[in-house]
């Protein structure tokens, strides 16, 4: 019994002293990162020089009028006819995650569909869809602004979300569908707030079957962690988000979708590439935002990929790699342009953006009382500012440039003069001009000149 106790005392003792050591050589550890973090990583980017020959940029502006006049308008100088194929299967990406002006107009998505469907010819498809990182009870990724009613952004008589959508054109048997995608993974952030305390709108995260397998035949989200995006951090450390993106059916063809590889017929457990045209047409919220300075083209395949895939995942093989919501987080917030560019280069990237301003967010001044836990920019009636706007071009850099000067800076202005340090993309210093520079670097394109942009 002596022998035992002593044993016991002499391993408890070794697993105290280990748990210490492992403790501080952890802190220890944190500090020295801390300590060794280059200065260049919160270092405003340098601007790469246009190139007036291949740069040169139109960007189309409707304002004024009805949502469904402005969609025409800009749609009509796009050339929609041009840029849909008589059998394309056109994928309409829209903005859920959030309601009201932290969603896409419901009007203009229906425009929008009604003029592809409206193309002379058309025989193909439409697909609707949207990463809104959150699942029904059912498992549906058709989640929050698609089950919730908005105040705002809604403008079709007797609709009230934009689940309406859906409803809709079933009801009208056009070629239109609709696919939540879900996202790989769990997240420890399953039972924070997300201003839906019930979860009545969906659960954070995804369903835990995890990323497609190599060879393996279903839908759901593949990664890659040999094309991950990279960035030093310091001496010891380094920032790194896989590549992802998703695999989805079409509900209507049953043809199967695969971001990164285009159209594929599936039987069995075997996939064929189809010879036909996949159109990405993606439409865009225009919203102040703490993380970048504004959230519209750039950042907008934050709806697109995984966001499991990294820190606050709990997959185990994402264990030291950050999604692309904190890859530059908190210093840096705006490196986060760097996956996403990242994803636009070695994925896939739009055939035309929609950025559509109808209601747009901007936080309230400095003197407003004002609770991030109580409310959100993208949600409250006082953050609202109509804009009545819609700005189309497929170069994302140029179109938030000109969202940024046209459509926020202006109301911005208006209400409190601190927004420079933000929005102003002419400071080369403000979040918004960091992350469009970032941007730009990592795609080698984008621009950021008014000299080259045409706006028409």
């Amino acid at each position: 019994m002596n022998k035992l106790t002593r044993r016991t005392f002499i391993g408890g003792g070794l697993a105290v002293v280990g748990t210490v050591a492992f403790v501080l050589r952890k802190k220890l550890k944190s500090k020295l990162t801390r300590w060794t973090r280059s200065a260049a990583f919160t270092a405003t980017p340098p601007l790469r020089a246009h190139d007036p020959a291949t740069e040169r940029r139109t960007v189309h502006v409707a304002k004024g009028g009805t949502v469904e006049a402005n969609v025409d308008q800009v749609l009509d100088k796009a050339g929609v006819d041009k840029l849909v194929g008589v059998d394309d299967l056109v994928i309409l990406k829209i903005s859920a995650q959030w309601w009201n002006q932290g969603m896409s107009n419901v009007a203009a998505v229906k425009r929008t569909i009604e003029r592809i469907l409206a193309r002379p010819g058309f025989t193909g498809e439409i697909v609707v869809f949207e990463n809104t990182h959150f699942r029904l009870a059912n498992g549906s990724g058709l989640s929050r602004a698609f089950s919730r009613d908005s105040a705002r952004n809604v403008d079709v008589p007797g609709w009230t979300k934009l689940g309406d959508l859906v409803d809709h054109f079933d009801k009208s048997g056009a070629p239109v569908s609709f696919v939540g995608l879900v996202d790989a993974a769990p997240s420890e952030l399953a039972d924070d707030h997300w201003h839906d305390a019930p979860h009545a709108h969906g659960v954070y995260g995804g369903d835990g079957r995890g990323p497609i397998k190599p060879g393996e035949v279903r839908d759901g989200m593949r990664w890659d962690f040999e094309r991950a995006y990279a960035l030093k951090r310091g001496w010891f450390e380094e920032t790194r988000t896989p590549l992802s993106w998703p695999v989805f059916t079409s509900p209507r063809s049953g043809l199967q979708i695969d971001f990164a590889d285009g159209i594929f017929k599936v039987e069995g457990d075997k996939r064929t590439k189809v010879d036909r045209k996949l159109t990405w047409i993606s439409m865009v919220t225009v919203n102040e935002h703490s993380a970048t300075g504004m959230t519209a083209c750039c950042k907008s395949a934050m709806g697109i990929v995984d966001m499991s895939a990294g820190r606050f995942g709990t997959d185990p093989r994402t264990e030291g790699y950050n999604s692309i919501h904190y890859f530059g987080n908190p210093e840096a917030t705006w490196r986060m342009a760097g996956p996403l560019a990242h994803f636009a280069t070695h994925v896939r990237s739009p055939d035309l953006y929609l950025a559509v301003a109808e209601w747009v967010a901007i936080s309230p001044p400095a003197s407003a009382a004002w609770d991030d836990d109580r409310a959100d920019i993208r949600l409250d009636e006082a953050t609202a500012h109509r804009a009545n706007t819609v700005v189309a071009g497929d170069d994302a850099v140029a179109v938030d440039w000109v969202c940024a000067k046209q459509v926020l800076m202006p109301i911005a202005q208006r209400i409190d003069g601190r927004y420079k340090a933000q929005l102003d993309v002419t400071d080369p210093d403000s979040k918004l001009s960091k992350f469009l520079r970032y941007y730009r670097e990592v795609a080698r394109k984008g621009t950021m000149d008014d000299a080259l942009i045409d706006v028409a």
